[in-house]
């Protein structure tokens, strides 16, 4: 199963763009996560994506991880933090194009 946190932010401005960007850099994340931030290249938007990849299955909801960078953020501009996971429902059945 795999889980996307996404922490949107809307940077108060450029300076508080780049200090987001650092902050990121500082987070430490276990193996199973891998974080990168992509930003919109004419505001200063920012959306840092945590994705949580695990066998064993994943705790539904925020991560501490997630949650801690949230509250690091939010001192720079406005934050939203969601989370997905992965759909559990098999792949659609593929379907034959032959005509007969």
């Amino acid at each position: 199963m795999r889980k996307l946190e996404i922490i949107n932010v809307e940077a108060a401005g450029p300076q508080q763009r780049i200090e987001i960007i650092g902050l990121c850099h500082k987070v430490r994340l276990p193996r199973s996560a891998r974080l990168t931030v992509y930003t919109d290249s004419f505001n200063n938007e920012l959306s840092i994506h945590i994705q949580w990849n695990s066998r064993s299955g994943l705790r539904e909801g925020r991560s501490p991880a997630g949650c801690e960078l949230c509250r690091a953020v939010s001192g720079h501009g406005t934050v939203n933090h969601t989370v997905w996971v992965e759909s559990r429902q098999s792949k659609p059945a593929e379907h034959d194009d032959k005509s007969n």
